[in-house]
């Protein structure tokens, strides 16, 4: 039986970050039981799936999940479990914000079996923090994090950012060192983009904010990895480094396209032959269901163009990149001509009859090696 990811949008969230393009709401924390009410709705609308795939992760993300009271947690977990076959599940993650989270709340929930948390810190400069929006000091990802440790939370993420305007590479290598400190099993870090209406794409469209040159990108990208590598972390795709064994599970189903339902609003679900995703909005989520009408904004069938494609995408992302044995099937469309053509072009991609994969510099030019391989 296939292997498969459950995935939950809290949309909630006492601000909105400036560079933040996921769907969440602010200052509609009383909506919180009406939206857990249509959830638990939505599962079981699902529930023909339990004899079709077996999941072997669960995942909270938003928004700030950590913002639902830990009975309404209970109820969406308690949910799946009975909807679904959960009985390999290896990892339960929840997205928590620092300062958001009280140690008593991070009792609670790891006592509803949420066995990994993920805390977006950010950064460990107090200016930065009120640049990029966040509510949080420095000194609460130390607090959470520790109360997290007391809580006994064994698999712990942290989410930090770099090529922010006004972050120096010496402040980012500070930040670096701080977070290894810590000693968290897995950290991802990510350059700033600039996302289509957001309220970072107006300051910078509008010449308020000066994004840094690329340069300073790859400088902090090449320092991450030096450093990170240096304290004992496996930079096991582009944007995420892990101990050993501590990869992010959940994730690893989007990269390696294995299935996953997703549900709340704005949710996107994959079956392997087509994908399909919800209203961005929870005024529209809660009516649609509460109407008990389908929640589904639309939906794509996937070619074996778009499969392919996919593969090359996704496969990419990661160091081990691509086990050819995924291709056999599109030898028919694939260009073996432009394959070579891109090996002689990029010094930085291994092609062999076993995989395709980048090297560490590779990353840096992910996106236009991608384009060149897509058909």
């Amino acid at each position: 039986m296939k292997k498969a990811g459950l995935y939950i949008h809290i949309p909630f969230c006492k601000v909105k970050c400036v560079y933040c393009d996921f769907y969440s709401i602010t200052k509609k924390e009383n909506q919180i039981p009406k939206f857990t009410e249509c959830l638990l709705k939505e599962i079981d609308n699902y529930k023909h799936y339990k004899a079709k795939w077996k999941f072997d992760t669960i995942f909270f993300g938003g928004g700030t999940p950590s913002l639902l009271p830990a009975k309404y947690l209970e109820q969406i977990l308690q949910k799946l479990h009975d909807t679904f076959d959960t009985s390999n599940v290896q990892e339960v993650s929840l997205e928590a914000n620092p300062g958001e989270a009280p140690l008593q709340h991070l009792k609670d929930i790891k006592n509803l079996g949420v066995n990994r948390l993920s805390m977006g810190f950010q950064s460990f400069n107090d200016k930065i923090l009120q640049q990029l929006g966040r509510l949080h000091k420095s000194n609460d990802c130390i607090t959470t994090f520790k109360n997290a440790r007391k809580a006994g939370f064994n698999n712990i993420n942290t989410d930090m950012i770099f090529n922010i305007p006004g972050l120096s590479c010496n402040e980012w290598k500070k930040d670096l060192h701080t977070i290894t400190d810590l000693d968290p099993e897995h950290i991802s870090a990510y350059s700033l983009t600039v996302e289509p209406e957001t309220k970072l794409f107006n300051l910078v469209k509008n010449k308020k904010i000066l994004m840094p040159i690329e340069d300073i990108d790859i400088k902090q990208f090449l320092t991450t990895e030096e450093i990170l590598s240096n304290n004992g972390y496996n930079h096991y795709e582009i944007s995420n480094y892990c101990k050993e064994t501590k990869e992010c599970k959940h994730n690893l189903h989007y990269w390696k396209l294995s299935p996953y339902l997703s549900f709340g609003p704005s949710a996107h679900s994959y079956d392997l032959k087509k994908r399909w995703w919800n209203v961005r909005s929870l005024e529209d989520y809660i009516t649609l269901i509460s109407s008990k009408k389908n929640p589904i904004q639309d939906s794509e069938l996937l070619t074996r163009e778009d499969n392919y494609n996919e593969i090359i995408l996704n496969g990419l992302r990661l160091s081990n990149g691509i086990n050819r044995e995924l291709l056999k099937e599109y030898q028919d469309i694939i260009n073996n001509e432009s394959l070579e053509r891109v090996n002689k072009k990029w010094d930085c991609i291994l092609i062999t009859n076993e995989k395709i994969k980048l090297t560490n510099k590779g990353f840096l030019f992910v996106d236009e090696i991608t384009k060149d391989l897509f058909i």
